[in-house]
């Protein structure tokens, strides 16, 4: 995960490139790989050139037809979990 900045806004309002003084919630994966990407000081331009892609690997086995995918969101800043579902045909 990227960490957001430290402080309620968690990073709304950082300084371009980063979270600044207050550093990020826990040690990021890469360096300078913190805060949202954005930020109000920098008229919201994007800073992070690249998007988080969610795979999944379908077990060889599994017989074709139609299934239900259900996963779940769980924001860092606040109290919200996202649940959602969506309809899968597995073909051969």
């Amino acid at each position: 995960p990227i960490p957001a900045c430290r402080g309620n806004s968690g990073g709304a309002y950082a300084p371009p490139g980063g979270c600044g003084i207050r550093g990020p919630q826990f040690t990021p994966p890469l360096e300078g790989l913190e805060g949202y990407g954005e930020s109000a000081l920098n008229g919201w331009a994007r800073e992070f050139d690249f998007s988080i892609v969610d795979k999944l690997q379908v077990p060889g086995d599994l017989v074709a037809g139609d299934y239900v995918l259900s996963f779940r969101w769980d924001c860092e800043q606040t109290s919200q979990v996202w649940t959602m579902c969506s309809d899968i045909t597995l073909v051969a």
